[in-house]
Formats: structure tokens, C-alpha cells, sequence
């Protein structure tokens, strides 16, 4: 063996390996989220998350220095921060408060069908064959998960709101991708995450100062800490950073894969940490999901190519 090829070998992992801890942090966000909740009401915790995560990214941006943004942007990048953090935060927390973590993550995996629906109705985009085959069969899924639940009128009323908020979480992550396509296209990752941070801090900050009016704190442990530090630091930074390292040094057919693993790390970060059993709807319409983004996804690479 020449000298040197371990090296290139092992080098070459590094960006799946990174795309595998990425998605393993996503998935468990869910199981975070939804054990922070039982004591941690939704829009304090969506506070704490980013206000913890600014902190942090504002040390970074400031010490790598401050690119200006365009004054014409800075509304836009405004009104994006209001979609993405702000309404899907607010829509998957308040989810996963209703609902399991396990529905509430197969809902957000269809955020790529999303994107094409929405990037189709606002930018024209097309839509071939096989791509819609997939958003079909995500849709289907998704049908399946929001009708599936626990017996019972009540509860399963109750899993049904949780359903469609996650879903509606889902909705504006794709609303995101397709109006920021542009703007996001202009400024570095750093620059958005930052902004975006700051501009979710200032967003909740009221809010959660409303929420605390009539809130009674229960015992805090030290698992609720760690959920929203793993959150903060985890989830909202090192999971950033790993992605776009990952997708700098790989196709994106082979990229769009890895979101896939999500779902499958909350199914069982859910089962040994939450306790939740998954359900058979659950099973039928999350591989129907998973399916219909693995060829969407595929399709919009072999397109793009």
C-alpha cells in the first residue's frame, strides 16, 4: 500500500461520518424538545435555545467580523427569520408538546416535498414524473401518520392538532427554502445563522415573558438542562457546521440520503428515552415518506446534474 492512501481513505469518510452525527443530532432535538416540555413551557424554550446558541454565534461573528448587510436585504432576511426560526419553532414546539416525537419528526422529513410543491407554485419550477411520484407517495404518508394515534376520542383529537402543527412546521421550512433561495445564495451560513439567532431571541423574548404570567415552575433536573443545552449547542451550531461541511465534500444525491437517517434516530431515541412505542400508522406512512423523499430527492439530483 503507497503512503499516504490510509490517509485519503480516511479523510474521505469524514464527510459521512459528519452527516451521520448531523441527522443523529436532529433526530434526537425531537427527544430533547419533547423531554424539555414536560417542564419547560414551549415558547421559553424556544427562547432559552437561541438565546443560548447567541450567545455563542455572536462571539463568532464578531471575533471573524461583521459583513454588512444590503438594506434592501435586511427586511427580507427579516421576513425569512420570521418563517424559519420563528413559525416553525413555534409550530414544532407546540407540536411535539401534542404529540409524539416520533410523528412530529416523520412530518418534518417531508420538508424537501415541500420545498418542490412550494418552489413550483411561487418560482415555476418544473415537476417531472418522478419527482411528483414522490411528493404523491410523501403526501399519502403523511395522510397516514395525521389520521394515526391512539384510541380514543379525546387523545386522539389531541394527536391530531399535535400532527398538523408538525406539519405545518414542515410547510414553512419549505416556504423558507424557496423565497431565500436568492438571499441565502448572497451571504454565509455564519452571517444567516447569526441574524437568524438574534432575530428569534428578539421575537420570543415578549412572549415568553407573557408565558411566565401564569406558569408554574415544576422541580427543574439536570436531564431538562442538558436537553436545552443539547438543543442550543448541539442542534442550533455543531449540527450546522457538520452539515455544511458534509455537503461541501459530497454530491448532493449522496447528501439528501443522510436526511433520512433522522427519523430512524428519533424512532429510537423515543423508545429508550421517552418510552413511546411506534405505531403501526406511524411505520405505513413513514416509510411511504421516507420512499417519496428518497425519490424526489434523487430525481431533483439526477435533473440538476
Amino acid at each position: 500500500m503507497p503512503p499516504g492512501e490510509t490517509t485519503v481513505k480516511e479523510v474521505s469518510i469524514l464527510p459521512y461520518f459528519a452527516l451521520t452525527a448531523t441527522f443523529l443530532f436532529f433526530g434526537l432535538s425531537f427527544v430533547a424538545s419533547k423531554y424539555a416540555l414536560k417542564s419547560v413551557p414551549p415558547l421559553t424554550l424556544i427562547l432559552l435555545r437561541f438565546l443560548l446558541a447567541s450567545l455563542i454565534l455572536g462571539v463568532l461573528y464578531f471575533r471573524k467580523g461583521r459583513p454588512p448587510l444590503a438594506p434592501g436585504d435586511r427586511w427580507r432576511l427579516s421576513l425569512l427569520s420570521l418563517i424559519v426560526p420563528g413559525l416553525y419553532f413555534l409550530a414544532e414546539t407546540y407540536g411535539l408538546k401534542l404529540s409524539s416525537a416520533t410523528s412530529i419528526s416523520l412530518l418534518i422529513s417531508t420538508i424537501p416535498i415541500f420545498a418542490s410543491l412550494l418552489a413550483f407554485l411561487i418560482l415555476g419550477e418544473k415537476v417531472g414524473i418522478w419527482r411528483g411520484a414522490g411528493i404523491v407517495l410523501s403526501i399519502a404518508g403523511v395522510g397516514i401518520i395525521i389520521t394515526s394515534g391512539e384510541e380514543g376520542v379525546q387523545v386522539g383529537r389531541i394527536i391530531q392538532v399535535g400532527n398538523l402543527l408538525g406539519l405545518a412546521a414542515a410547510v414553512c421550512a419549505g416556504l423558507y427554502m424557496s423565497l431565500g433561495r436568492d438571499l441565502l445564495s448572497r451571504y454565509s451560513p455564519r452571517v444567516i445563522t447569526t441574524f437568524q439567532a438574534f432575530f428569534t431571541v428578539a421575537l420570543f423574548l415578549p412572549l415568553a415573558g407573557w408565558e411566565q404570567i401564569d406558569y408554574r415552575w415544576p422541580e427543574i433536573n439536570l436531564l431538562t438542562i442538558f436537553a436545552v443545552i443539547y438543543l442550543a449547542l448541539f442542534c442550533s451550531i455543531l449540527a450546522f457546521f457538520l452539515w455544511n461541511y458534509g455537503i461541501s465534500r459530497l454530491e448532493a444525491s449522496k447528501a439528501a440520503v443522510f436526511t433520512n437517517l433522522a427519523p430512524v434516530f428519533t424512532v429510537l431515541g423515543a423508545y429508550f428515552f421517552l418510552g413511546e412505542r411506534i405505531q403501526l400508522g406511524q411505520i405505513i406512512g413513514g416509510t411511504l415518506v421516507i420512499g417519496g423523499v428518497s425519490l424526489a430527492s434523487a430525481t431533483r439530483s439526477r435533473d440538476s446534474a
